[in-house]
């Protein structure tokens, strides 16, 4: 069962907003990947480091950490492409306690997920 959200659970909200599927579905939402986040980071500074740059719909930060480089990451839902352009060339490189943000725009296509079935 979806909630209307594309499966997120959104943990901060734009106060006096409207949350439920959009015009154009959630193809019309561009989330932006934030990598490298320091330890103390959590949704709440995401969500009011990233709203300097445009009206940010809700953030994510999963319990876990890369595996390759053990950094923790998050997630930025805008509902605007200027608005996640504007975050990605602001905020990449962003030194934030000492850590540099490292930002980039998902890319979720299906096409590029690709799932191999091998035998064991």
């Amino acid at each position: 069962m979806e909630d209307g959200n594309g499966g997120w659970k959104p943990v901060v909200k734009q106060r006096n907003r409207v949350f439920g599927r959009m015009k154009g579905g959630r193809d019309s939402w561009i989330i932006v990947f934030v990598d490298n986040l320091p330890d103390s980071m959590d949704p709440k500074g995401l969500f009011s480091l990233f709203n300097n740059f445009g009206v940010v719909r809700d953030v994510f930060i999963p319990n876990k950490t890369r595996r390759i480089s053990s950094t923790r990451f998050g997630f930025v839902r805008y509902d605007c492409r200027v608005a996640a352009n504007v975050a990605i060339q602001r905020a990449n490189g962003l030194w934030v306690e000492d850590r540099a943000l490292k930002v980039k725009e998902t890319d979720f296509n299906s096409d590029q997920r690709r799932v191999v079935c091998r035998r064991p």
